[in-house]
């Protein structure tokens, strides 16, 4: 049967050229504006090396300082690293913590020891625990140790692009480096990562205790030039970690004499993270961002949805008598329905494929747009999509299908059998 409703359709595609052209034009179409919203929903929210671990971190971005006494706002920006001591890296529901110093506005110079090449960079302080909580592919040496961190040993990893810049090669372990004029030794080199993993990006990385500037606080340790990643124990959730780290800051507070630090409803999670930073405001709340596109992906499929559906009816009303002849030899309703929707379902399939196609096109169009984000122009590669962008895309079809041609169907199947033969 299904053989049957799929040669079928192939045939109404030869006889119907134009109507059949405008069904899967309007399809492709639909898919493509919608495909482009899922693709860059995953590309900022799912695990793809070298952060594969987004599903389980958290991230604390900023703390505020206010007057114990008075609850006067005293600072609002990045954290100390008092603070991170005391109140992140003990967290017990954590599995892995990092802190980390960046400016995504701002970029240092690297240059080669004899000062022939030079490039830009930035720059990412951290510590050891980095690079367990991100998955780095590295292309010669290793990260720097923990013993060296705790030494504040000059050590940089570089990434590949840096490398060949400086070095002519990837093979740049073992060799010095300066950054801003002081002399790092390179550790390692790992391959270049998409800007998309903005929480991971750099040109170099380098233990946060080579620098004089790590230990610079204000306000009893509260604010600094921190950020601090938290992955997520197994079996942990995150109000397991939201209890855990409210009462660590409660602890802290209760040591401090004239401030107290708050930290809101940190940490946030990936898609929070993203959410907030494509300007949907922090009074924005997730379930109001994921409604707000929930009707954007709505309309896009409602309105070819409806034109499709009278271009489906159409073509049906010419097709009434056979399928009244199907109704007398015994076929039911639910047969005809679902003989219309498995017909039109081809027809969705093929303009959900070449939706799914001119949606990268249009993402590499439209990249100057699409795909900049605060670190500068990020590009694509496969292995940040997953089977959740094919999922979506024949889930969309099935949806488009179902809208498109359910209500021609349905009206097809009440129509009397004796007035469907009489044409």
């Amino acid at each position: 049967m299904m053989k049957h409703y799929f040669k079928q359709a192939i045939q109404l595609l030869r006889e119907n050229k134009l109507l059949s052209v405008i069904s899967i034009l309007g399809t492709a179409l639909a898919i493509c504006m919608i495909m482009v919203i899922v693709i860059l929903y995953i590309v900022n929210t799912a695990g793809f090396k070298p952060e594969v671990n987004r599903g389980r971190s958290y991230y604390f971005n900023s703390v505020m300082s206010e007057g114990k006494e008075d609850g006067r706002r005293i600072s609002y920006g990045n954290i100390g690293l008092p603070f991170i001591h005391e109140c992140c890296y003990p967290l017990k529901s954590a599995e892995l913590v990092t802190a980390v110093i960046r400016d995504d506005w701002s970029k240092q110079s690297a240059a080669s020891m004899d000062g022939r090449n030079s490039y830009n960079s930035r720059i990412i302080e951290t510590d050891p625990a980095f690079w367990k909580f991100f998955d780095f592919d590295f292309i010669g040496g290793a990260p720097f140790t923990q013993a060296n961190f705790e030494s504040g040993i000059r050590e940089a990893v570089l990434s590949e692009s840096v490398a060949r810049v400086l070095f002519g090669s990837e093979q740049a372990v073992g060799k010095d480096i300066k950054l801003d004029f002081t002399v790092f030794r390179v550790c390692g080199v790992v391959k270049d990562i998409s800007r998309f993993a903005k929480k991971a990006y750099a040109d170099i990385w380098i233990p946060y205790t080579a620098t004089p500037a790590y230990n610079t606080s204000w306000n009893e340790g509260i604010g600094g030039l921190f950020n601090c990643y938290v992955m997520l124990k197994e079996g942990c959730s995150r109000n397991d970690l939201k209890r855990d780290v409210d009462e660590r800051v409660r602890l802290y507070n209760s040591k401090l004499s004239d401030c107290r630090a708050k930290i809101f409803d940190q940490p946030n999670s990936q898609v929070e993270e993203w959410m907030f930073d494509s300007n949907s405001g922090l009074e924005m709340t997730v379930a109001k961002v994921y409604l707000r596109y929930a009707i954007i992906l709505f309309v896009l499929l409602l309105v070819p949805a409806l034109n499709l559906s009278g271009i489906t009816l159409s073509r049906m009303r010419k097709r009434i008598a056979e399928l009244g002849v199907r109704r007398a030899f015994g076929a039911t309703k639910g047969n005809i329905i679902g003989q219309v929707l498995m017909e039109n379902l081809v027809l969705t399939l093929i303009g959900g494929l070449l939706g799914f196609c001119l949606s990268f096109v249009a993402m590499w169009l439209l990249r100057d747009w699409l795909l900049v984000t605060s670190l500068g122009e990020a590009g694509l590669s496969m292995n940040m999509l997953n089977g959740y962008v094919f999922l979506a895309a024949l889930f969309f079809c099935l949806v488009m299908n179902l809208m498109s041609a359910g209500i021609p169907a349905w009206r097809v199947s009440r129509v009397d059998i004796t007035k469907s033969i009489n044409g």
